[in-house]
């Protein structure tokens, strides 16, 4: 499972919906108590499987770096992807500081979020050309 901490539900839902289109579990987390209950696996009603990776939109502010540290502090081995807009030069350097394993631009991000959704559940991305044979001839 792939849990993402995101205030903007645009973004949000962005990032929900492709992991649902690729067959992958993800699941949000509005504040660190939220994500300590995803990392311990807490019942609350769904899937909660165990956390692959944790996405954090470093937008939140302050708290971002908290998801961050609260994240390492449960499982150093747990990859966290840290996103911002671009522009955003002092939260994307806070997230390197604090121990992000990637950080992205908000654009690069939103264009690789397919692919990095696969790498970070270790599933290959559902191939989209037609099998050598299969055409249409």
């Amino acid at each position: 499972m792939i849990v993402y901490c995101c205030h903007d539900l645009i973004f949000a839902t962005k990032i929900h919906s492709t992991a649902q289109a690729l067959g992958l579990v993800c699941r949000p987390a509005r504040d660190e108590a939220a994500l300590r209950n995803r990392l311990n696996r807490v019942d609350d009603g769904k899937a909660n499987d165990e956390v692959q990776a944790v996405l954090v939109d470093m937008t939140i502010g302050e708290a971002a770096v908290g998801l961050i540290a609260a994240t390492k502090g449960h499982d150093p081995e747990l990859t966290v992807v840290a996103f911002a807009p671009h522009v955003e030069v002092q939260r994307l350097e806070d997230a390197r500081q604090r121990g992000a394993d990637k950080v992205m631009p908000r654009g690069a991000f939103s264009a690789q979020l397919p692919d990095l959704l696969c790498e970070l559940s270790r599933r290959p991305k559902p191939s989209t050309e037609t099998p050598e044979g299969s055409g249409g001839d």
